[in-house]
């Protein structure tokens, strides 16, 4: 049985490159999957919000974090049942972190400038080989009617992008006293969102805007970005 969310602390919300923790178990207990315990504070993010989730191990056995409808991050795949209160250690993979929150930033810019242009978000993923922003094509059939013209606001949308990395600004988070998280990326945008994200605009690099086209009723820009250092000085 799950214990009171409010016994967990999600660390990714304010440290995104914090990997390596020392933790204590919180709720735990089996199911279809097979064993499963929660931690706090817990590093893991789960797959949402169009971003995977990260992988690790939990006291050197790998697991895999998700959310459940009551919110609490637990982790499955367990080897057995872990009684509450023990103390664990928990890693994720580095790399892989660092790549999921370059992604996920990325994405936050590129929905802005499609906004900005009057375009309507409708959708995103940030995974790695797949990111991509969805927008609502209607109104917007003239100027992608053709390959030259789609191209053309590709181009745009990177120099868009170019300009707004060059001029850089911090990346920070606020949750409120309901559990509701809050993203800031200075002189861009203010959103809620669950993910992890770069501290700055300048921890991306390789930020590229590979395609605009229409498909299954719904402008698709696909995109890519990596981390531009291993970590934090």
């Amino acid at each position: 049985m799950e214990t009171a969310l409010t016994q967990q602390t999600n660390a990714y919300f304010d440290d995104t490159y914090l990997t390596e923790t020392a933790a204590t178990v919180v709720a735990s207990g089996a199911g279809e999957e097979g064993a499963w315990a929660a931690v706090s504070p817990n590093i893991f993010h789960p797959k949402g919000g169009g971003q995977p989730s990260d992988e690790g191990s939990l006291d050197g056995a790998p697991v895999t974090p998700v959310r459940t409808e009551s919110g609490l991050v637990v982790l499955t795949g367990v080897a057995s049942e872990t009684e509450v209160g023990a103390g664990v250690v928990c890693r994720i993979d580095p790399e892989l972190r660092r790549r999921h929150a370059a992604l996920h930033t990325a994405g936050h810019i590129l929905g802005h400038l499609g906004e900005s242009r009057g375009w309507q978000h409708s959708g995103h993923s940030h995974f790695p080989g797949q990111a991509r922003l969805d927008f609502e094509p209607a109104g917007h059939e003239d100027e992608l009617a053709s390959p030259e013209l789609r191209e053309a606001v590709r181009a745009e949308f990177q120099a868009q992008m170019d300009e707004v990395l060059a001029r850089g600004g911090a990346v920070s988070s606020s949750v409120d006293p309901q559990g509701h998280r809050t993203v800031t990326i200075e002189g861009v945008s203010t959103e809620p969102c669950g993910g992890t994200h770069v501290r700055t605009l300048a921890d991306l690099t390789g930020v590229r805007i590979l395609e605009v086209k229409v498909k299954r009723g719904a402008i698709k820009v696909r995109y890519e970005a990596e981390h531009a250092t291993k970590g934090p000085a």
